[in-house]
């Protein structure tokens, strides 16, 4: 009886033995285990904080920085598996030798779900090099980035970074590239002064932005690359005239006057704090161009031109609104004493013996004249009693030409001035399209 049951025992523990057997393999029948290499894993550092405290920071080869791995697993686990799953690092701690060169640091590769046994890499060891450690401060500036368009009627006045200065640390190969450090915001759509967050971007002396690697490198004292900037908007004032009464110095020639003095333009638009633009306001809300040796007519006897930079002469927090020319022209007119001027149309002007089959442009709307005659005269004198003519009868060709202008005045009055107008001579006919009649 003993036996018996002894033999039955044996047999049960047999059976399922045998059951395992089985199981294991129709499981490896099923989910056989494979092999897969996974290639250029980029390899991080862990434990800087060691090189770090010898006042060094490491870094990586080019072309150095990444191994492969080949993973033995279930084919199930592998078709689960990704490159993002693979994590690849060199601990700074087990650098082989610090004197070689190059230096080698192992590389330990982890993956969830397989056994360090089933994971093999290649290289074991990578080369690093070590820099110093260097620090430097710089000023963050501001760059409007996008359409940076606020609302209508607002410009940005003043951009404020918090912080205003950055602290950056990292390997002095990269340190003392570093030029600049600009905090990139986007003020599409503000209707009011306020806060916005910027990106920061670093550029090395030749202006270009550091790379993504070499960022990686760096450490800042704020939290991230992203920092607060206060913009404050300034409200735009249009309609502003320029005062160019008294922008000069010195007298013409004797026997010659100042007919005139104007400014191109005469009007620009401004955008600045309220408390600039209402004092502006009460002073007449116009810019004035000041006297200035630079602009001296002494002893002239024909018009003088001057560039006047109207940035200089803006009070504290005003500036000229986007789209205005930071230049103003300024002419001086001299005339002889007792002379006018004259806009006459061109569209009154005669042509005579135009050339048959020619078209007539002429590059003026206006032309001017000026006139010499006692000064009651000039008084009486209209410009509908001033003639101008042109003769095209030596122009035959098409062509651009400079033509004089015969002038006609009255008795009693004189032309200062001889003028020219250009005239371009196009053929008529080329411009025609002869159309095809319907059958």
């Amino acid at each position: 009886m003993k036996k018996s049951l002894m033999n039955k025992f044996t047999l049960k523990i047999l059976s399922l033995l045998i059951a395992i057997l089985i199981w294991l393999l129709v499981m490896n029948i099923e989910n056989p285990s494979i092999t897969q290499t996974y290639m250029d894993i980029p390899v991080t550092f862990v434990n800087e904080s060691y090189i770090e405290s010898m006042n060094n920071i490491a870094l990586m080869v080019d072309g150095k920085d990444s191994v492969n791995v080949r993973i033995r697993a279930a084919s199930e686990t592998i078709k689960k598996l990704s490159k993002e799953n693979i994590t690849a690092v060199a601990d700074l701690t087990q650098i082989i030798d610090m004197d070689s060169d190059p230096i080698m640091v192992p590389v330990t590769v982890t993956c969830a779900g397989v056994d360090d046994e089933d994971i093999e890499v290649t290289p074991k060891n990578i080369p690093i090099k070590i820099d110093e450690r260097k620090s430097l401060d710089r000023i963050i500036s501001t760059e409007l980035i996008g359409e940076s368009k606020p609302d209508n009627n607002y410009e940005v006045g003043k951009i404020t970074a918090n912080p205003e200065k950055i602290n950056i640390v990292g390997p002095k190969s990269i340190i003392e590239k570093i030029d600049s450090v600009t905090a990139q915001v986007n003020v599409d759509g503000m209707a009011a002064s306020g806060e916005r967050e910027a990106t920061l971007k670093i550029y090395d002396k030749n202006h270009d932005e550091l790379s993504e690697k070499q960022m990686s490198y760096l450490k800042f004292d704020v939290p991230s690359t992203t920092v607060q900037v206060y913009v404050e908007l300034w409200r735009m004032l249009k309609d502003v005239t320029i005062d160019v009464s008294n922008a000069y110095v010195g007298s013409p020639q004797s026997g010659y006057q100042v007919d005139s003095v104007s400014s191109t333009p005469s009007e620009i638009s401004i955008v600045g704090s309220e408390e600039a633009l209402q004092k502006f306001t009460v002073n007449g809300n116009k810019l004035t161009i000041p006297q200035s040796d630079e602009r001296d007519i002494s002893g002239k006897s024909s018009d003088c031109e001057f560039s006047v930079d109207l940035t200089e002469l803006l009070p504290k927090d005003i500036k000229l609104a986007t789209g205005v020319n930071d230049t103003a022209l300024l002419t001086v007119k001299i005339l002889p004493l007792n002379s006018k001027e004259y806009n006459i149309s061109t569209n009154e002007m005669k042509v005579e013996n135009s050339p048959a089959n020619m078209n007539v442009v002429m590059d003026k709307v206006e032309v001017l004249v000026r006139v010499e005659g006692k000064e009651e005269d000039l008084d009486k004198l209209d410009k509908s009693q001033i003639h101008l003519s042109i003769d095209l009868k030596s122009y035959t060709a098409a062509g651009e030409y400079e033509v004089p202008v015969k002038i006609e005045v009255p008795d009693g009055y004189q032309v200062v001035d001889e003028i020219n107008v250009k005239v371009t001579l196009t053929d008529a006919n080329s411009n025609v399209v002869t159309q095809k009649s319907e059958p």
